[in-house]
């Protein structure tokens, strides 16, 4: 019996069952064409590869190549497995190839269809949840270490992609954004075995990972300032400032043409303020106001306790010349009230506030109708890091947190779709 007279034959049977037991709950019914669809459509991809005749790019004995016809292979499709036979070409010293696995553009034997699922998921859950859930969508058993395989793979790919140059933007619109923050993720111990930390032994528990967010906003006069919807990608990496910072700047680029009037967004941290000096040096840079505000709150308590009354009153105090964007008034009044016994330990909390002072015009942003914190960032580094990597008892190894990361890059800045006809390309310009 063919495919089509079984698929026929199904749909007779729960016709008939219909008909005697009445409609009810119709799960059998479902289940049952998924499962009988399935069989059609491998029979159907099964006999379109076979057709005679059929063009396959580089299915040609090259010079010096030995041709091994009728090899049989079983590739994983989104409908299941499909037997397939191709032609294996072999010269000395070299290694064989597949033309039609190259046609196909097979990723350890799965259709980039099927492997696309297969990386998302394992970017977004850990493998053996991975591995449960995506049987129960899709009715398809892959073991869950595939998923770590192919996501590794799949992420060197990704990685690829999003550093590869993409030409120049055509985006132009009124206002960008550029938000900088780091995080830390969990690698294994024998990785940061020697580094230096913030632990309490000095030593390092995470790897530091840097994120930057861009964004659009098309600002309304009168209106509080609202991120585009849509608008946001992402950068991240485990690399150093000097590499991360170029990053940004070819993300910048590749969306927007020219220059945009641009805020950049910091919580304060040197190194943000190097990396927007160097590659954003038109932007207009503003210090996260929340992260300066919880500066205001360890200031004050140089001069009262910590949650007493004299020390919330005084912080309510400073933090509204802080909003205000009266830095130097907040700096006097500072240097004033801090006692003499706690001098030293002043002049380094003002510092702060004194090397950031030009960033911390918060009357004027506001009134621009700027955004004053880095809030997108923020829960970038959460979304992006956090729900992936730093669930109880991860550590990753550098390798694997890289590529991981790559797709979860790709996925919340909606250019994963994008990687995957990059790809398709690549490997047709090849052929």
């Amino acid at each position: 019996m063919t495919w089509a007279a079984e698929l026929h034959a199904f749909v007779e049977t729960a016709g008939n069952t219909l008909m005697r037991d009445g409609v009810g709950d119709i799960s059998w019914l479902e289940a049952g064409l998924r499962e009988a669809s399935d069989q059609a459509c491998r029979g159907v991809v099964e006999g379109l590869l076979a057709l005679p005749g059929l063009r396959i790019p580089g299915d040609k004995r090259q010079k010096g190549e030995r041709r091994v016809g009728g090899v049989e292979r079983n590739i994983h499709t989104r409908f299941g497995e499909v037997a397939v036979t191709r032609n294996w070409y072999k010269a000395p010293r070299k290694e064989g190839r597949f033309p039609l696995d190259a046609a196909l553009g097979l990723m350890d034997g799965y259709t980039p269809a099927l492997a696309s699922l297969i990386g998302r998921d394992a970017a977004n859950q850990p493998f053996t949840q991975a591995g449960e859930e995506f049987t129960a969508h899709t009715g398809l058993v892959v073991d869950s270490r595939q998923f770590q395989r192919l996501g590794w793979r799949i992420g060197q790919n990704v990685e690829e992609f999003l550093r590869a140059n993409h030409g120049p933007g055509t985006e132009t619109p009124p206002r960008t954004y550029v938000q900088a923050d780091g995080t830390g993720a969990p690698l294994r111990h024998k990785e940061l075995k020697g580094r230096r930390g913030k632990g309490p032994n000095g030593e390092a528990h995470t790897h530091e990972i840097k994120v930057a967010a861009l964004f659009t906003e098309h600002p309304y006069p009168g209106q509080d300032p609202w991120r585009d919807r849509g608008s946001t990608t992402y950068v991240a990496t485990d690399e150093r400032c000097g590499e991360f910072g170029p990053m940004v700047r070819a993300e910048y680029f590749r969306r927007f043409a020219g220059k945009p009037e641009t805020i950049a967004i910091g919580d304060g941290a040197l190194w943000i303020w190097k990396m927007f000096w160097i590659n954003f040096p038109w932007a207009i840079q503003i210090v996260d106001f929340h992260h300066a505000a919880e500066h205001v709150a360890s200031l004050a308590e140089l001069v009262h306790p910590r949650d007493s009354v004299a020390w919330r009153k005084l912080r309510r105090h400073w933090t509204a010349k802080l909003w205000n964007g009266k830095v130097e008034s907040l700096i006097r009044s500072a240097q004033a009230a801090i006692p003499r016994a706690k001098v030293k330990q002043g002049r380094k909390a003002l510092a702060y506030f004194i090397s950031n002072m030009a960033r911390m015009r918060y009357d004027r942003f506001r009134e621009r109708g700027y955004f004053i914190g880095s809030g997108v960032v923020e829960a970038g580094c959460k979304t992006l890091i956090g729900q992936r990597f730093k669930c109880a008892g991860m550590h990753w190894s550098r390798q694997g947190l890289k590529r991981l990361l790559a797709i979860r890059t790709a996925l919340l800045s909606n250019r994963y779709d994008q990687f995957w006809n990059w790809r398709s390309n690549k490997l047709k310009s090849v052929a």
